[in-house]
């Protein structure tokens, strides 16, 4: 793996990759694979662009009727130095796919039956 920003939010650690930039002379990160497909933290939160439009869940910190991006929102938190940060908004928490109810897959279903006959 390359060069990468670490960044930690409430104990997930989020990991951007940088490459050099030859016009700029300094190392960037590579917000491509975010802006693609946005990702998500290890707990569902998604990741996003500062810059990317507010969605129907946000809180402005403001009042002002200019602030319409994601960093102008009251469930961002903007990763320091970086265009890249999570929301914590519980409605926009990608969930995790669920086992079933009982826990018992096809196979150890039928053996469970079985027992109890």
């Amino acid at each position: 793996m390359g060069k990468v920003n670490r960044y930690e939010f409430e104990g997930e650690v989020i990991e951007v990759p940088v490459y050099w930039d030859d016009h700029l002379q300094r190392e960037v990160e590579d917000y491509e694979d975010y802006c693609k497909q946005p990702g998500h933290t290890p707990s569902g939160r998604p990741i996003l662009l500062t810059i990317e439009d507010a969605c129907p869940h946000a809180e402005m910190v403001d009042d002002d009727p200019a602030s319409i991006d994601c960093g102008s929102c009251r469930h961002y938190h903007q990763f320091p130095g970086s265009l890249l940060g999570v929301c914590d908004h519980e409605k926009r928490r990608k969930k995790k796919r669920r086992s079933p109810r009982s826990g018992l897959t096809p196979a150890n279903k039928e053996e469970t039956l079985c027992e109890n006959d």
